[in-house]
């Protein structure tokens, strides 16, 4: 595998995004080693918790890399395009194991997204995370504002939604985005607990939602990403983008 690295660690799987020159963004190679990667999770039944992180000190991840997903998209495109890494983040949710996501730098736009995928979320001091599509014309696009009101509830999600802004470590804790701010690698819990605890908390979780219901919603919030595509504000706002880097 190129973009990721998958081991085991006493039953729990350790699932780290490695493209740290490109801030971890998702490309489509990643996007089809992680369905393979959580293809393989779902199916052992050695796996009693699954933990997401990324290489590089800078970022977890910063979304999806803009070549591939850039503004001249169509809606049909677009939402052809945000699809599979929506039913990544879908499968993540679904997974019968615990989740946890590590995340070992900021993230913004799908980073977020996919963080919020998991069950838990860790992070570091002096980070900073944002759901900042909305200043971007779109919408989350892989499902991922739905599974944010899954974990903090509608009303903070909103807020954060609309204000489409970058929030501090501490922000993000006190919401209840964050678990927990620490400068370790703190999953070395999982090992200790049990595979029927585990499981056990995991179900009990999974049972307050309708995953039917959830995975509509999520492709109801993907086709709407895909619809405001072709606005103008999101093609200049990817103009402004590639502008700016140029110019560094």
């Amino acid at each position: 595998m190129e973009t990721i690295n998958l081991t085991y660690e006493e039953g729990v799987a350790v699932l780290m995004l490695n493209r740290p020159h490109k801030r971890n963004a998702v490309n489509r190679a990643m996007i089809s080693e992680l369905k393979g990667a959580l293809d393989d999770i779902r199916s052992s039944t050695e796996v009693k918790a699954m933990v997401l992180t990324a290489e590089g000190p800078e970022a977890f991840c910063a979304g999806g890399d803009l070549k591939e997903l850039h503004g001249d998209l169509t809606e049909e495109e677009a939402y052809s395009v945000l699809t599979p890494m929506r039913e990544v983040l879908y499968n993540i949710a679904t997974l019968p194991v615990p989740t946890l996501a590590y995340l070992n730098g900021s993230a913004q736009g799908g980073g977020c997204e996919l963080a919020s995928a998991c069950d838990l979320r860790y992070g570091k001091n002096d980070d900073y995370y944002g759901f900042i599509q909305g200043s971007l014309g779109i919408v989350p696009g892989w499902g991922g504002g739905v599974l944010l009101q899954e974990r903090i509830g509608a009303s903070e999600a909103m807020n954060w939604l609309i204000r489409s802004e970058m929030i501090s470590s501490e922000q993000a804790h006190r919401i209840g985005w964050l678990q927990k701010i620490t400068e370790e690698e703190d999953y070395f819990f999982l090992k200790k607990m049990s595979p029927e605890q585990l499981l056990f908390w995991k179900t009990q979780i999974l049972s307050r939602m309708d995953v039917e219901k959830l995975h509509g919603r999520m492709v109801q919030e993907t086709l709407q990403a895909a619809k405001l595509w072709e606005s103008e504000m999101h093609k200049e706002a990817v103009r402004a983008f590639f502008n700016g880097r140029r110019g560094q």
